[in-house]
């Protein structure tokens, strides 16, 4: 076959460029990808920004997180069969790169300037009640140990099954059960001190 006919084809076309079978391309498979990829933002957007902030992602990185996470989803999506899972698992890979670098490039700032980041979070609209109080659960999940905060994060927040969260760990489900337990005793407990926990 031509070159100048195999250029001539519509796009999503597989054709033969010799006698050999295997000797196949697929025209437009790019631009299949990049449809995939774009209906892959579209419907999960929203779960992976607050999937990324509240596993500790600073705002300031937020939407570098988010593209990142979207950047590596492109790249496997041959590979990726729950798509919801692979994405919050790249999302944990994500933030805790994010949180290690913040963490070496830290400088040391005191109580008030953490509190008044957290709380430009809100926007205008938003009543100052609900501004404490999401500041406040976001103080509680920076505290939070990373293996309590994701289960948490999935089935408390996001309303993820235990079943779901059991596939898309990749841990037994009572290891899930377990970790929610402590996860809502380490919450619990922070709430009545005033949001306050350590690690």
């Amino acid at each position: 076959m031509s070159i100048e006919r195999f250029l001539a084809s519509p796009p999503g076309v597989v054709l033969a460029l010799s006698e050999d079978p295997r000797a196949t391309i697929a025209v437009g498979s790019e631009q299949q990808r990049r449809a995939q990829l774009e209906r892959l933002v579209r419907e999960h957007h929203t779960f992976v920004w607050r999937s990324v902030q509240r596993l500790g992602v600073p705002s300031a990185d937020v939407a570098d997180a988010v593209q990142e996470v979207f950047l590596l989803a492109g790249r496997k999506l041959d590979e990726m069969r729950d798509e919801r899972g692979f994405l919050f698992q790249t999302c944990m890979y994500v933030a805790g790169h994010v949180r290690r670098r913040a963490q070496r490039c830290r400088e040391v700032v005191d109580d008030d300037r953490v509190h008044a980041e957290i709380d430009e979070r809100a926007t205008p609209e938003q009543s100052a009640e609900e501004s404490e109080a999401r500041a406040t659960l976001q103080t509680i999940l920076d505290a939070m140990a990373d293996e309590l905060r994701v289960v948490f994060v999935l089935f408390e927040l996001e309303r993820v099954t235990m079943i779901e969260i059991s596939r898309m760990l990749g841990i037994p489900a009572g290891t899930v059960a377990s970790r929610l337990r402590r996860a809502r005793e380490f919450f619990l407990s922070c709430v009545e001190c005033g949001g306050r926990g350590e690690r």
